[in-house]
């Protein structure tokens, strides 16, 4: 469950910019908010972000984005300096900064990441006490005189023989100033550590507009309860679609007479016990790999079915589906983890949807009782989902730029009155987050052939 997210010389993101998933004292919708009675902490099960195109609203995706792909990963890309903010000088010099707060498993996690001159100089992850202390899990920083890393494991000012010893060897042979220590958390042999790695990997989905239908092969294939949640979402949108399934195809009809090296590594792989292993597709559609009951080789390709005028199946291929199918494709699976606990984030939730469509989708999301930490966060244009029914007023945030940098605010830093038409406010500029059109009629548009 996300609670916080801070970065600052990212992209557009030149000063701090922070968003956060902290509850209001507000009376509509109780069921968004997850409350821990020991922490007294309120958060939301729901976020929606609104920004003119440029503003920033995806750079903010792409931050929490380059966070967790570095950390599973395990070491800061080459090319960092690119992503730096590039419209003051000042800023551009200064570190390149992310924080996350976020519970996985019951435990509260605190994580910093500080980037300078494609090295890190800052790291440290803490136990969240909120009401208590925060407790320091490690800290690691880098000397900037002696260009060697200091490392700190535990809170404790004088720590044993053994905690020494490894902090120690972090810091002379293990660790170089681009490699994460949270990636490496095996070797600190702490199951805390461990569980807020994990979050990153488990606990997290995120999606753009270019996502394709990759994620839907796996479960579709190897789940009846998924394959049924799918069915239930995919046949009640009017998507045409009467069906999901699986086609199976043995390696030599898939592969023909090739016998590339390509082939031959997954047929080892598959020999050595290893199933269900990605095929990637140039048309963006992955497939599954995996042996069947008599140990043959075969390949799992979803399929969709439609229904012919005397109301039998036929299969079509996933790219002859609609965008939006595909997209619907895509965002399937992410529902179903969001439902099991996992915090998505969806970028341009509305990329080939109908207006009216991603409502009634977006009203089955946010009125579902997810299991616990579940989280759903989009960016969007649709301004028809700017309404009470759907979200509460610090489930809104608004995104535009300050300079040329990208900053962000809740609705409820404007106490609109609970009556206010959000959507009829929004495309007036109430609240920002728009681009300004000029006076059409002063472009002098040519209409019917005249001015």
């Amino acid at each position: 469950m996300l609670i916080r997210f801070v970065a600052s010389n990212f992209l557009s993101l030149g000063k701090e910019c922070e968003f956060n998933m902290l509850a209001a004292p507000l009376k509509s919708h109780t069921d968004h908010v997850y409350y821990n009675q020991t922490k007294r902490l309120k958060v939301l099960k729901g976020a929606a972000i609104y920004g003119a195109n440029g503003a920033g609203k995806s750079n903010i995706v792409k931050a929490i984005y380059f966070l967790r792909d570095t950390i599973l990963a395990g070491s800061i890309p080459p090319e960092i300096s690119q992503y730096k903010y590039k419209l003051d000088e000042t800023i551009s010099r200064q570190p390149t900064t992310f924080d996350v707060e976020y519970e996985w498993n019951k435990k509260f996690y605190a994580y910093h990441l500080e980037i300078l001159n494609d090295i890190i100089s800052e790291e440290g992850l803490y136990e969240l006490g909120f009401q208590n202390d925060d407790k320091v899990l490690f800290e690691r920083k880098l000397n900037s005189q002696t260009n060697k890393i200091t490392v700190s494991i535990g809170e404790k000012k004088s720590p044993d023989g053994r905690t020494k010893m490894l902090a120690g060897l972090l810091s002379e042979n293990i660790l170089d100033n681009t490699k994460l220590l949270l990636s490496n958390h095996s070797m600190l042999n702490d199951s805390k550590i461990s569980n807020a790695f994990s979050w990153f990997r488990n606990g997290i989905v995120i999606l753009f507009p270019n996502s394709t239908y990759s994620a839907i092969a796996k479960p579709l294939s190897d789940s009846e309860e998924f394959n049924r949640f799918a069915n239930s979402i995919i046949t009640t949108l009017d998507t045409g679609v009467a069906q999901l399934g699986v086609e199976t195809i043995p390696f030599d009809k898939f592969f023909r007479e090739e016998n590339s090296a390509y082939k031959r590594q997954l047929a080892a792989k598959l020999d050595a016990g290893k199933t269900d292993i990605p095929v990637p597709m140039k048309n963006g559609l992955t497939l599954v790999a995996s042996v069947d009951g008599n140990g043959g080789h075969i390949i799992k390709k979803p399929v969709t079915y439609h229904q012919n005028a005397r109301r039998e199946n036929v299969t079509f291929e996933i790219f002859e589906e609609s965008d939006g199918t595909r997209r619907l494709l895509d965002i399937i699976p992410a529902i179903d983890l969001y439902l099991k606990g996992a915090t998505v984030v969806i970028d341009e939730v509305n990329e080939s949807l109908h207006p009216s469509l991603l409502k009634t989708i977006m009203a089955k999301i946010m009125g579902s009782s997810p299991a616990d930490g579940g989280q759903f966060i989009v960016t969007t244009h649709e301004s028809n989902l700017l309404d009470y029914d759907l979200f509460r007023q610090d489930e809104i945030w608004f995104v535009e730029k300050n300079n040329g940098s990208t900053e962000i605010y809740p609705l409820t830093d404007f106490k609109p009155r609970a009556d206010l038409q959000l959507e009829k406010g929004y495309l007036m500029g109430r609240f920002g987050a728009i681009p300004f059109l000029a006076n059409l009629k002063d472009l002098n548009w040519q209409q019917d052939g005249k001015n």
